[in-house]
């Protein structure tokens, strides 16, 4: 684990870059954080292409990891301008949709070309609309059949599914129907939420050296949730299909049960690196630890750089090494492409 020397005396740069370009979204999913935290009420306005293109040269040069997402980033017209800027300065892409958007948009985003493009189906067609949204299924699969047509080489398409209430006890048949819809790959996010006393103690611990988080309690999200039911399911599907689907983050039959339970103090593995290698922002091109806490870090122009080893940004970190790597609120986080399970050193 990094020290508080390490901190005070290394210039870090983040090689992996999370960017919500838009809060908004025409979906109603229960476990969305943008919804339940009132995120859009905590953003100003949202940056054009010419304001992401400025941040991102100011970032330096070197091939990154992006992330772009939101909300629903295909609502942004810019989108596939922006994914070609970014291959044709070396980076890699990666841009998340429910898809729930014009047939027009979704052929621009799929030509553009990024390296890949996860798409959101949380079961088959009647429980997808009952998580989702009356009518999300009819819009969705038609693009996600378009996107398939029009990507080029080299871009990916991967079902992204949320573990909830509406799903859990039926996973086998989730998977199958996923599997059928003939994407490259399938992956299980296990459901993410908060309990009161994990959201309050955060609240503390960020007020005492001046910073906040919009987060609120989850654990009404866990309501019917049978987690050995749960359990049984992930373990017939990781049969059937092998190393061909994955599950976020990785856990035993055992860590599915305790995740699961609200009472328990799951104890994660290893520290979040989210905060040493990574970033995100918010669609006003503020800097955010990460978007579940959406703790403001400092200003993204002029400099991004200056503000990631700003003194905001310095004191969590610091704060979230002596609390062992994560804070109380991050006990059920599963988000690993930006923090790992497992203590490497940086």
């Amino acid at each position: 684990m990094p020290s508080k020397t390490f901190l005070q005396t290394k210039t870090l740069s983040p090689s992996y870059i999370a960017v919500d370009l838009t809060y908004r979204c025409a979906l109603n999913c229960p476990f969305c954080f943008v919804k339940r935290n009132g995120l859009s009420d905590e953003c100003g306005c949202e940056l054009g292409l010419a304001g992401w293109l400025k941040i991102i040269r100011a970032l330096g040069p070197g091939g990154k990891k992006f992330y772009l997402t939101g909300g629903e980033p295909l609502l942004l017209p810019f989108l596939p301008a922006l994914v070609r800027e970014l291959k044709t300065a070396g980076h890699s892409v990666l841009v998340t949709t429910a898809a729930r958007v014009s047939s027009e948009a979704a052929a621009e985003l799929a030509a553009a070309g990024p390296d890949e493009i996860a798409l959101s189906v949380h079961g088959p067609r009647a429980a997808h609309d009952r998580i989702a949204g009356a009518g999300t299924w009819s819009a969705t699969i038609p693009n996600l059949e378009i996107m398939k047509a029009r990507r080029p080489a080299g871009t990916r398409i991967t079902l992204w599914c949320t573990v909830n209430q509406g799903n859990h006890a039926r996973l086998p048949e989730t998977w199958r129907a996923l599997a059928s819809l003939g994407a490259d790959g399938v992956a299980f996010n296990h459901l993410e939420f908060v309990s009161a006393s994990d959201t309050g103690a955060t609240a503390k611990l960020l007020s005492g050296i001046g910073l906040r988080t919009p987060l609120k309690a989850s654990a009404d999200l866990l309501r019917g949730i049978d987690a050995a039911k749960l359990a049984a399911g992930v373990a017939a599907v990781q049969r059937k299909a092998g190393p061909a689907v994955k599950f976020y983050p990785p856990l035993t039959g055992a860590e599915i049960k305790a995740w699961y339970s609200p009472g328990t103090a799951f104890k994660k593995k290893g520290f979040c690196l989210g905060q040493f290698r990574a970033t995100w922002f918010a669609p006003d091109g503020r800097l955010l630890t990460c978007q579940p806490l959406a703790v403001h870090a400092g200003a993204g122009l002029p400099s991004p750089l200056a503000a990631y080893n700003g003194p905001a940004y310095s004191a969590f970190r610091i704060l979230l090494l002596k609390q062992g790597g994560f804070l109380p609120a991050c006990r059920r986080c599963g988000r690993a492409p930006y923090h790992t399970l497992e203590n490497k050193g940086v």
